[in-house]
């Protein structure tokens, strides 16, 4: 049972970890875009 407990604990931080990069990405995206329309590149 302690080996499906990890597994499962591993896989559930594996995603998680997944989901916060690809949010903080498309926030320093957002963020990078925001900057470069208030200096006037767009």
């Amino acid at each position: 049972m302690e080996q499906e407990i990890t597994f499962g604990t591993k896989l559930l931080n594996g995603f998680l970890s997944l989901t916060v990069i690809t949010l903080v990405g498309i926030l320093l995206t957002v963020v990078v875009c925001l900057i470069l329309w208030a200096v006037g590149v767009f």
